[in-house]
């Protein structure tokens, strides 16, 4: 079984080596966001989901692959074991980071390059020598320029910049009274301090801003920097790999890619600045699937893993 877990949805997907049989899909498992109660429920949730769906309600897993958001620490991944290991109950649980899983299934193992904006970010990827790396992905307080929580929470900025008279008023302010729920525009401020308002709900206004570029000059700056915080992520996971001279795929996936005219077009162009090379694409299947796919390696009867996908053992915990 794979399973990956964001701030947004968790999907599982369980079958045999060969063919995926169900699939499973509930809430949020971050449990910064949600608290480790929580979180192992939602894994739990898809996983029985996923279970009823393959029509194998009681059948114990041999391995589940579980990749998961925003744990980046030792003590983090101590955290999400526990939590996890109750959700899955089987032979053989791993967790790891969801870069590994969306990279996975973007490159099976192969050099490359994925670049996420959902909710978070982040950058990783695989050289030809089996280097991983990952860039970004350090959550809403630290580092996560080029989400959607990044592009949300910068719309309200400049909201209230409006409202302060700083900068010229647009429809924006209108746009996030709407969206957030609120008669003055002043009460996202209590709301949001509140924690009234999630991360969560603060991302979930990136489509919002994607939809008003044709008449807002500031949601096309805001899209924009965007696409150039995330370009720096790729070229700097690039570096690091010694790959910007070299050709490989750089794959593509989260919500913040479906705006091609700033966001993509941006992204693109800077990418391109220091990896000439680079060859984009959109990923092709749900990190889900990258989970599931390391799943069946590891669940092998002789446990045994190729030269060219060896690296994995150094990212399971």
């Amino acid at each position: 079984m794979g399973v990956d877990g964001g701030a947004t949805k968790t999907v599982a997907l369980i079958g045999t080596a060969t063919r995926i049989l169900g699939r499973g899909e509930s809430g949020s498992s971050n449990y910064h966001n949600v608290g480790t109660v929580a979180a192992g429920e939602a894994i739990r949730a898809a996983i029985v989901s996923a279970r009823e769906r393959a029509n194998l309600p009681r059948v114990r897993l041999r391995t589940a692959v579980v990749a998961l958001a925003a744990v980046d620490t030792a003590k983090g991944f101590q955290i999400a074991r526990r939590f996890v290991r109750w959700a899955t109950m089987a032979n053989e649980t791993y967790v790891i980071h969801d870069s590994v899983a969306a990279l996975y299934a973007a490159v099976r193992g192969k050099p490359g390059i994925i670049v996420n904006s959902g909710t978070g970010c982040f950058a990783a990827g695989i050289n030809g020598d089996g280097d991983y790396v990952r860039v970004g992905g350090w959550g809403y307080l630290i580092d996560d320029k080029g989400s959607a929580f990044d592009i949300g929470m910068k719309a309200i900025t400049i909201g209230f910049r409006m409202a302060d008279g700083r900068t010229p008023r647009t429809r924006l302010i209108t746009l996030l009274k709407r969206r957030l729920g609120v008669k003055r525009f002043e009460e996202i401020l209590d709301n949001i301090y509140s924690n009234k308002i999630s991360v969560e709900q603060i991302a979930e206004l990136a489509p919002w801003i994607y939809r008003a570029t044709a008449r807002d000059r500031f949601c096309r700056q805001i899209l924009r920097e965007a696409g150039t915080s995330l370009a720096e992520l790729a070229c700097t996971a690039a570096g690091r790999l010694k790959m910007t001279h070299t050709t490989f795929p750089l794959a593509m996936t989260g919500g913040g890619f479906k705006s091609r005219r700033y966001f993509v077009e941006r992204f693109r162009s800077r990418v391109r600045i220091k990896c000439p090379q680079v060859q984009f694409q959109q990923l092709k299947e749900e990190p889900a699937r990258g989970a599931y796919l390391i799943a069946s390696l590891l669940g092998n009867e002789l446990g045994i893993l190729s030269r060219q996908d060896r690296w994995l053992r150094r990212v399971l915990n």
